[in-house]
């Protein structure tokens, strides 16, 4: 399989979201922003943020910034440690904003698969050269032009969306079976609760 040298500036876009003001914060409403906290960086997926009370905005924004399902995120601002070059996929249109934390990736479709630009920003390749150039603070921060100044080597697009695909139904039964051992992990506490809590213990009924 050949590879090609490129930077990443060169087979996809990066765009910063909204300076969205405070004072439109809000425990209610129609959109939610965006945060760090809506990457899951261990397990490298979306998340819903419950951390904060007040993640709806509603004030103006311009449309540009209201994300698409299938719209590929990464972190701006590293808020734990692991968190910069974290992907995240987007789970439903109409209903987040792109706040100025989180940069949006979009591909050169010419170039680079959707599917395996998602695994590529997130590498150890990208992630140790953005922890490299990130800026030292106290919470460290990268930009889009660090992100596009990432050096990758890819292999041809029909290879890429071969090795795209693989990792996106591997990833999808990592999902489900996450989701069953939740699901079976919340029936045994339940099961717990009537028995040694509420000592309602089956009977022949």
């Amino acid at each position: 399989m050949e590879l090609k040298k490129y930077k990443l500036g060169e087979i996809l876009d990066v765009t910063r979201g909204a300076s969205l003001s405070g004072k439109f914060y809000a425990a209610k409403g129609e959109y939610v922003r965006l945060t760090c906290g809506n990457f899951d960086y261990q397990n490298n997926c979306f998340k819903e943020n419950k951390a904060k009370d007040n993640l709806y905005y509603i004030g103006d924004f311009k449309p540009d910034f209201l994300m698409k399902e299938g719209d590929i995120i990464t972190p701006l601002t590293e808020q734990a440690i692991g968190l910069l070059g974290s992907t995240a996929i987007i789970p439903e249109s109409g209903k987040y904003i792109q706040s100025q934390d989180v940069a949006k990736i979009v591909c050169k479709e010419h170039l680079l698969d959707k599917d395996f630009a998602f695994y590529l920003i997130s590498s150890n390749l990208v992630k140790q050269q953005l922890s490299a150039a990130a800026q030292q603070t106290k919470i460290r921060h990268t930009s889009p032009d660090k992100i596009k100044d990432c050096i990758v080597w890819i292999p041809e697009l029909e290879e890429q969306k071969r090795i795209g695909k693989l990792l996106r139904t591997i990833d999808l039964k990592i999902e489900l079976n996450r989701q069953l051992n939740h699901n079976l992990e919340a029936m045994a506490k339940q099961l717990y609760d009537y028995w040694f809590v509420q000592f309602d213990f089956p009977d022949e009924n």
